[in-house]
């Protein structure tokens, strides 16, 4: 893999004290953005947006909290915010490939990985498939496999003509949030607001694909892991119990009153999220020192 750093300043958008580059993984550009600076003493935290998302419209609001005492990285992924589209698929595996190049050319060897939704799934691909890069996960409103999933969203993902129900429709994106994602893409995308509704099909393409990990593939998790769901969410909490009965050792955080929509605005969140990488760094000292 041949990966070098190129300043991206003509698509820098960025809250104070961050900078926003691009490293170059197999031929195309992953734009991320580090709050702090990369030190030997300090493992960063690696956050990881949701579908049609962006590391600021993710993250903005938790990122002063988590940057007040290590590094940050937030990285756009395949054809989200700053990060162009490119030929071929989204998949967990190109967007571990993507993400790992970005650890590489920041010579970060592991990292505090912070996942929501599509990024929680890639989180956990991370922790099954490149465990030693992983020093302790949090897969916010994430699931094992589509049968984690509440029955009748992976319906409407299957089935565009399926009408949801009055109850479905309660979680879902309201117009305020698609409003949002849309002005992140004129903001922010080389493909500008043009670039939206492809990404949609590629999103989709992956999500009523045959995704996920066995159960033996979760239990072979060696990472210190928090899994954490809003009670009203699109992952049932039935399933995210089993989620953390499966991997050695999981918390298990189900926030009340939440939806999928509503979690990353939880004011018990920033603090779940610290004592999770606290509590990982005081068990396992090692971890602490990433570089």
């Amino acid at each position: 893999m041949r990966l070098h750093l190129t300043v991206a300043a003509a698509l820098i958008v960025l809250p104070l004290h961050a900078l926003g580059e691009t490293a170059n993984v197999d031929g195309h550009e992953v734009w991320y953005e580090l709050h702090g600076e990369l030190t030997a003493k300090q493992t960063p935290v690696l956050l990881l947006h949701g579908g049609m998302m962006n590391t600021e419209l993710a993250w903005a609001e938790l990122i002063p909290a988590l940057s007040q005492d290590r590094p940050v990285i937030g990285i756009d992924q395949q054809g989200h915010g700053h990060t162009a589209d490119h030929e071929g698929p989204v998949t967990l595996e190109t967007m571990r490939t993507d993400t790992l190049g970005v650890l590489d050319a920041l010579r970060v060897d592991k990292a505090h990985v912070i996942g929501f939704s599509l990024g929680g799934m890639l989180g956990l691909e991370l922790a099954v498939n490149a465990p030693e890069r992983v020093a302790s996960l949090t897969a916010i409103s994430a699931s094992q496999n589509n049968d984690g999933m509440l029955p009748e969203l992976v319906e409407m993902n299957r089935n565009p003509d399926h009408a949801p129900s009055p109850e479905i429709v309660e979680l879902l994106p309201s117009p305020k949030d698609f409003l949002e994602m849309r002005r992140g893409f004129e903001e922010q995308n080389p493909g500008g607001s043009g670039a939206m509704v492809p990404l949609m099909k590629k999103l989709n393409a992956l999500l009523i694909s045959d995704w996920g990990w066995s159960d033996e593939e979760l239990a072979a998790i060696p990472v210190p892991a928090m899994i954490a769901i809003g009670d009203r969410d699109f992952v049932r909490p039935a399933h995210a119990v089993h989620l953390a009965e499966t991997i050695p050792g999981a918390w298990l955080t189900i926030l009340p009153d939440t939806t999928h929509m509503t979690i990353l605005d939880a004011p018990a969140l920033p603090d779940l999220l610290k004592r999770r990488i606290e509590t990982a760094e005081a068990d396992n000292p090692e971890t602490s020192a990433s570089q």
